[in-house]
């Protein structure tokens, strides 16, 4: 089998051409399928770089010249200094170097030599620079190189990340000799959208002719879609669009022959959205049907941690060099934290407030918090923690060589990721913490639940690796603080036990030494043989919509299913278990009040003139909730936002329309 890897950034066969994850993932992943004896390419885009290229490989130039026009149709209250219409003039040239059993094939043209620095196009030049589209020209241009570099051979395309390579399964649906495979690799928000002319006149270039209606979603103009369009924003989960766009994944999974997610959490999360606020609106959407019509291509080909971590023998690196040599005391327990500086996806900024509560409260611990950022941390928070506990906090946002985070975390003692928002959809990070040793306290994400460090994630409590955190998908979470408090403060108990540390820690190394680069590799070709040798089954786009699933008659099941409860409470009012929702009106305003046991937080939507949402957050008192609202409000759409304990969210509320 001919595999061929596709994405903008595959530069993990060196070091000085990686600028993110993908990157890594496509050369380690492209290295085991070589191992498992097939023939494998790789296709991406030189970014500017040919020179070094050329210094360092032996680059040999492919007789390949495509002069094209490019069409770009412009969203005109975007590109406001702009012509509608554009045309790109371009020449695109082809270089191939054999590496280590591997063809990388590299393309340039005048965009894809742009931004040799950081390979992507600043998000800012959107409507002000058309380098903005570089990521469209490079699918462009793998659409029209594999159409006449590889026009006879038999592939089997493996694309990465919808938002660069939808073009792919459209171009090549019809094309009996190609099989193609997508991978999502982020939790992109589902529904991201394109300009619809702008992708229309893509396909009319490509001579691809796909009915785009049936993949439109209909206006969410009643008063609870209104109220969802305003909020869910905040959940990075859903952005409203205007009705001229359409959304792109539903298009890759329609005309993909099967759709590849990172871990089993992952797809479990990316299908329905269980737990979060973004579930009553996701049942609305186009991309809902054709996720349950598509069930069938979707498969986890799984992450992996490098051969490197896997090979090192941790015993090596001595705790007091080490720890020491950062500045902290070796004697002592030591959190190990390494990522990105992202706020809302790491949940850095709680994880400071907490670690600054134990360490005030007298607790003998070491934090390594590794956030890492070109442009420094500018929160002061983070910079005062460093500064009031100098012997106990190491603060960095720098890179390092990989040799200096192995011993790192081969010094520490738990691995801290408190992410948030349902945005890691591996984390190689808390594996590479648990390969050194390290117990895990994490999120009760399900996109790191493989990692089993929650007992919710485990059939077994002898599986538990770990220790577990609330699941948040609130922008400031007082309550995930807490819960990082009182996970810190298990965790520095859990060490003074030294049999039960040993074992986690033994169990969490276990667990890390599995996801090699060769299981993911084999979990892949599971699929891709099988889709390689059977013929492909043809999507028309536009079935029947399947059947839609049962109305729910609990108020458990409608949580589960439907996301909110306000259906059955129109359905079935008197439905038992129902949480209290009742108002009384009186001269001060209405008073609102709700009750459920397990609820740790809820807030009123309230409709107001202009259609513009008032919020109000009801204060608790047990499991009751309540507020003062205005007395016109029983006459308005009120909705309810309800957050569980385990940081869950359904909606809840009462319509008057």
């Amino acid at each position: 089998m001919h595999i061929l890897e596709c994405y903008l950034e595959c530069g993990g066969f060196d070091y000085s051409f990686i600028k993110g994850g993908i990157s890594v993932y496509t050369w380690n992943l492209a290295s085991a399928f070589r191992n498992e004896g097939h023939q494998v390419s790789v296709l991406t885009a030189a970014h500017g770089r040919l020179d070094y290229l050329q210094k360092n490989y032996p680059v040999e130039e492919l007789p390949y010249r495509r002069r094209y026009k490019l069409p770009l149709q412009l969203d005109p209250r975007v590109w406001r200094d702009f012509e509608p219409r554009q045309e790109l003039e371009l020449e695109t040239r082809a270089y191939r170097i054999r590496h280590q059993g591997v063809d990388l094939y590299f393309l340039c043209n005048d965009m894809l030599d742009r931004y040799s620095d950081t390979f992507y196009p600043p998000y800012e030049s959107k409507g002000k620079d058309l380098g903005f589209f570089k990521p469209l020209v490079f699918q462009m241009d793998m659409v029209l190189f594999i159409r006449e570099f590889f026009a006879d051979e038999k592939l089997l395309i493996h694309a990465h990340e919808p938002f660069y390579q939808y073009l792919l399964p459209l171009a090549f649906r019809d094309d009996a000799s190609k099989r193609m495979v997508s991978t999502v690799q982020s939790n992109m928000p589902v529904n991201k959208k394109v300009y619809r002319p702008e992708l229309q006149a893509l396909l009319d270039f490509l001579d691809v002719r796909v009915d785009l209606t049936p993949f439109n979603d209909a206006p969410q103009t009643d008063a609870f879609g209104r109220c969802l369009n305003g909020y869910l924003p905040e959940t990075h989960l859903h952005y409203p669009y205007q009705d001229d766009y359409i959304a792109f994944y539903p298009l890759l999974l329609e005309y993909s022959d099967a759709v590849d997610f990172l871990s089993e959490g992952h797809l479990e999360f990316y299908r329905n959205f269980e737990g979060t606020a973004f579930k009553a609106m996701f049942r609305r959407l186009r991309v809902a049907e054709v996720t349950q019509r598509n069930e069938q291509k979707m498969f986890v080909g799984w992450c992996a941690i490098s051969d490197r971590w896997h090979q090192t023998d941790f015993s090596q690196y001595r705790r007091e060099e080490v720890l020491g040599g950062l500045g902290l005391r070796p004697e002592l327990p030591t959190f190990f934290h390494n990522a990105r500086y992202a706020v809302h996806h790491k949940g850095q900024n709680e994880l400071v407030r907490a670690a600054r509560k134990v360490l005030e409260a007298g607790a003998q611990c070491n934090f390594i918090l590794r956030c890492l950022s070109g442009n420094g941390i500018p929160d002061p928070a983070y910079h005062s923690l460093a500064q009031d506990f100098p012997a106990q906090v190491r603060l960095e946002w720098h890179n390092r060589p990989e040799e200096d985070l192995i011993a790192m975390a081969a010094a520490a003692d738990f691995g801290l990721f408190p992410s948030k928002f349902e945005m890691d959809t591996f984390l190689i990070a808390q594996g590479e913490a648990m390969l050194a040793g390290c117990v895990p306290i994490a999120s009760r994400q399900l996109g790191m639940k493989h990692w089993r460090h929650s007992r919710a994630f485990c059939a077994n409590p002898e599986q538990v690796t770990g220790l577990d955190v609330i699941r948040s998908f609130l922008a400031n979470d007082e309550t995930l603080v807490d819960s990082l408090v009182h996970a810190l403060q298990e965790a520095l108990s859990l060490y003074q036990d030294r049999p039960r540390y040993e074992q986690l820690s033994q169990r969490a190394r276990a667990r890390a030494q599995e996801f090699t680069w060769r299981m993911s590799a084999q979990a892949h070709l599971k699929i891709m043989e099988r889709i390689w040798k059977e013929p492909r089954v043809t999507s028309s786009g536009s079935a029947q919509p399947p059947s839609a699933p049962a109305a729910a008659k609990t108020w458990n099941a409608a949580i589960h299913t439907e996301g909110e409860l306000l259906g059955l409470r129109r359905r079935e009012p008197t439905s038992p278990g129902l949480p209290t929702l009742a108002d009384t009106v009186s001269a001060a305003g209405q008073k609102l009040q709700y009750r459920l046991d397990g609820a740790r937080q809820v807030e009123s939507f309230l409709e107001g003139e202009g259609g513009r949402f008032e919020r109000t957050l009801l204060t608790r008192s047990g499991d009751t909730f309540e507020a003062l609202l205005p007395a016109a409000a029983q006459r308005r759409p009120l909705f309810l936002l309800v957050t569980l304990a385990d940081g869950s969210q359904f909606w809840d509320g009462a319509v008057h329309e």
